[in-house]
């Protein structure tokens, strides 16, 4: 197998470069995304975690009684602790000097620099620099991407630990290493504590390796069954208490779990199509990035080609995605729950620059100097794109689609859900504070955002006198009626709203489309009107 190009001391100052080059950019725009529905719930269950562990070696045969594991544990233990005990330690050692919700998301910024560096690092032995570091780069200004490094929840750290688990596995079995195995076992036990979809790593692990590395199995069943296990229950106290019964309440919460509605082609769905993963990457991802990803992919398939970390990546692609493909699978918030996809597609994507660099490098008969410099204005070429729709929709990049579907309007128009997950409500007092009505009171549809609005009064930057209520009932009394647009959530009164009524305020991205909308009393009665007419 390929070795790939030897590292150098100034290629190893380039991996500090992309780290930094992801890391850095998030951090500084860390504030400028509001909370999401989830973040609220990690965050304050990070700070008690943290606090455990704290305390646990102060004083373990205090903190390491059951009760005392269960008191701190059992809060929010439907997910994994990893992203949670990461934005728990930062905040109890930064968050005096980083100002907002910069100190939680740290984490997340982290794991997408790691995952950027993982992308060139494998991706080298397989197309070569260049391939390599143009993959690095389109992940790093993947539109949705990039807002998930933003956000303390479990998504960015999965997409991290799923694809590093993979390469390290596959760098063990490439140079038939049992320390690299243990390190890939090691990874394996943190993508289990980083989210459930680390348990389809064997599904995508242990096929590839038996069709292409069959005389290293001792290797994958070390990381895969032994040291991947321990590492996932050493570093989960809930678990100690009651291993079986709690693992298979874990389990079963997400076998079971609740299948939320997605607005979806223009239909209302609570289990999607099974093409529903496939078509939202295809249309979340930068146009001229996803035809190069296509590149890529085709490059792996010829007879000649096909060899394991090439297979490795059209794997992996398929197994991060095939899951949201299932028939009763959980379908919705677009790209969120199959994200680790997204360094594989990435990879092929530094494949598919590989083949066309070189295709224009024989066509200009460039070399050395030349060849570089001629190299360099085509990768930025196709890469202005993605830099430039992510300043575009900053900081909205969640309701980012490309120019297949015409963009976020194009998308909306067409029957794909504009936004999800709430951070749009950080703009709610921008409309609020300026209302001239005393005590304005505002219906939410739906009511279970309001506690994100709630939670920027009680930090001052919503008007104290505002109220709210999410009881539909009272629609005709109250002043203004607010929702985010997502489709999946909205009642008949606010298809009413958006069909026929002008908003009063709205948030709006710069191609017109409408993420935010708040509508005034007056076109809250015509739409009730309208409603009894019907």
């Amino acid at each position: 197998m390929n070795a790939g190009p030897r590292m150098m001391r100034a290629e190893w100052a380039l991996v500090v470069w992309l780290f930094l080059l992801a890391f850095v950019p998030v951090m500084l725009t860390a504030n400028d995304y509001g909370p999401t529905y989830d973040e609220p719930h990690y965050v304050s269950a990070g700070v008690r975690y943290a606090e455990w562990w704290v305390e646990a070696l102060r004083s373990p045969r205090e903190a390491l009684t059951r009760d005392a594991i269960a008191e701190t544990w059992a809060l929010n233990h439907e997910h994994p602790p990893l992203q949670k005990m990461k934005s728990g330690f930062s905040q109890r050692w930064l968050g005096a000097m980083l100002p907002g919700l910069m100190a939680a998301r740290l984490p997340s910024a982290a794991w997408l620099a790691l995952t950027v560096c993982a992308v060139y690092l494998f991706s080298r032995r397989v197309w070569g620099r260049r391939g390599a570091l143009f993959g690095a780069l389109a992940l790093t200004w993947m539109p949705r991407v990039f807002a998930h490094a933003h956000f303390a929840a479990l998504d960015a750290p999965i997409m991290a630990w799923f694809f590093i688990t993979a390469v390290l596995m596959a760098e063990a079995m490439r140079r038939r290493s049992w320390g690299w195995a243990a390190l890939a076992g090691a990874a394996f036990g943190i993508a289990l504590l980083a989210k459930v979809n680390a348990f389809f790593l064997p599904v995508l692990l242990i096929p590839w390796a038996l069709i292409w590395h069959r005389r290293e199995w001792p290797k994958l069943v070390l990381a895969l069954a032994v040291i991947g296990p321990a590492v996932f229950f050493a570093f989960w106290p809930w678990l100690w208490i009651a291993p079986v019964a709690h693992l298979r309440e874990y389990l079963e919460f997400h076998l079971r779990h609740a299948a939320y509605n997605v607005w979806y082609l223009g239909r209302l769905y609570q289990h999607a199509p099974w093409h529903y993963p496939f078509v939202m990457t295809a249309v979340t991802t930068p146009a001229l990035v996803m035809a190069l990803a296509v590149g890529g992919m085709a490059r792996c398939w010829p007879r000649r080609a096909w060899h394991s970390d090439r297979a490795l990546l059209l794997f992996g692609l398929a197994i991060a995605l095939l899951p949201s493909a299932l028939p009763g699978s959980p379908k919705y918030n677009g790209e969120r729950l199959f994200l680790p996809a997204f360094p594989f597609l990435a990879a092929l994507v530094g494949g598919g620059f590989a083949w066309l660099q070189l295709r224009v490098m024989r066509l200009l008969r460039a070399e050395g100097l030349l060849s570089g410099l001629a190299c360099a204005v085509l990768g930025l070429a196709l890469l202005v794109p993605s830099r430039s729709v992510l300043q575009g929709t900053h900081p909205y990049q969640l309701a980012y689609y490309n120019a297949l579907v015409g963009g976020t309007r194009g998308a909306t128009e067409r029957g794909f859900e504009t936004i999800y997950w709430g951070q749009v409500y950080q703009e709610a007092p921008s409309f609020l504070n300026s209302v001239a009505e005393p005590n304005p009171r505002v219906l939410v549809i739906p009511r279970g955002v309001i506690y994100l609005l709630e939670f920027q009064q009680q930090a001052g930057a919503l008007r104290p006198d505002v109220q709210f209520t999410g009881d539909e009932r009272e629609a005709g009394a109250v002043d203004y009626v607010m929702f985010q647009a997502m489709q999946s959530d909205h009642t008949n009164l606010c298809w009413q709203l958006v069909q026929n009524e002008e908003p009063a305020w709205a948030l709006r991205l710069s191609d017109g489309a409408a993420l935010l909308l708040a509508y005034d009393r007056e076109a809250v009665a015509s739409a009730l009107v309208d409603r009894l007419a019907r």
